[in-house]
């Protein structure tokens, strides 16, 4: 169950991070590492390897790449907390200018 629950957590914000990566137009620019969003390609080259990692897993089933994949998703859940709190410090700070 935890093999799954791992599994389904990668692939499912994987495929989140993608989806707001290429809404946002930030994979059709260039990319610039001394940029501001550069933290945007370390997401574009993370999250490929996340979804290698379980495909991998479910291929082979060795403990290494469980062991791995239940890192990738840790590093997953610390991914999706820091742009609910990235989110939440721009909806408390953020003031409407009135014209």
């Amino acid at each position: 169950m935890k093999d799954v629950l791992c599994s389904f957590g990668n692939l499912i914000a994987a495929v989140a991070v993608y989806w707001h990566l290429i809404n946002g137009g930030w994979l059709t620019n260039r990319y610039q590492l001394i940029a501001a969003n550069v933290g945007n390609l370390a997401l574009a080259i993370f999250e490929p390897i996340a979804v290698v990692s379980v495909t991998a897993f479910w291929i082979w089933r060795t403990p290494s790449l469980r062991r791995f994949m239940s890192i990738l998703f840790v590093i997953q859940i610390l991914i999706g907390a820091g742009f609910l709190l990235f989110f939440l410090f721009f909806a408390f700070t953020w003031h409407p200018k009135m014209m």
